[in-house]
């Protein structure tokens, strides 16, 4: 449970952070529903250095079926 503080602002719960694995300058996109709910969703970007290269299969993709 949070309550809004000062400003708007409100904390984000420690448990939550870390099951979204919620950093400094993560975003949260909030979304209002129909019935009135409200969904939240933390956006992070990984940094470039922990990003996994993919292998390029552009070739095998793009063969027979797509020429």
């Amino acid at each position: 449970m949070s309550k809004m503080e000062m400003n708007g602002r409100i904390v984000v719960p420690k448990d939550i952070r870390k099951a979204v694995g919620a950093k400094l300058g993560t975003r949260f996109i909030w979304k209002l529903a129909e019935d009135g709910s409200i969904h939240v969703v933390a956006k992070s970007k990984r940094p470039v250095a922990e990003e996994t290269p993919q292998p390029d299969s552009g070739d095998s993709l793009n063969g027979d079926g797509n020429a």
